[in-house]
């Protein structure tokens, strides 16, 4: 007689709540550096010397955001099987991607990087919220 496989434990709601809200707080950064930063350097011009970002940020924001995000949404999608969130993650990790390394004007840069940050931030708000409906 043989016995069943052990289930493969999941990780606890505890890790994934930390994983979507980590991806939220990303998010939020993202749209105080997209739109507070610039308005912070036009009023100050001085602060344009000290807080100068290198374009090597838009990189590592990016590479931070996708591994994390598709651990949040793997992992809320296995407890609530909800699709909304993945695909709304999906859509913004796109735009965060075109945004940083697909235009050429910093205008069209800050926009569409904005709106991919609000829908991202989105997907995972979802996503957490999913959570407590789940058994």
């Amino acid at each position: 007689m043989s016995s069943p496989a052990p289930a493969v434990p999941e990780s606890p709601p505890r890790r994934q709540r930390m994983l979507d809200g980590v991806a939220v707080t990303a998010s939020v950064l993202c749209l105080v550096h997209c739109l507070a930063l610039p308005l912070a350097l036009i009023a100050v011009p001085v602060l344009a010397t000290m807080l100068a970002v290198p374009e090597a940020f838009h990189v590592i924001a990016f590479a931070f955001a996708v591994p994390t995000s598709i651990l949040a949404m793997a992992s809320g999608y296995r407890r609530h099987a909800l699709r909304r969130p993945a695909a709304l993650a999906g859509v913004g990790l796109t735009l965060l991607g075109l945004g940083a390394f697909g235009v050429d004007t910093e205008t069209v840069e800050r926009i569409v990087t904005s709106i991919g940050a609000v829908i991202l931030a989105t997907a995972h708000i979802l996503n957490w919220r999913a959570l407590p409906t789940c058994a």
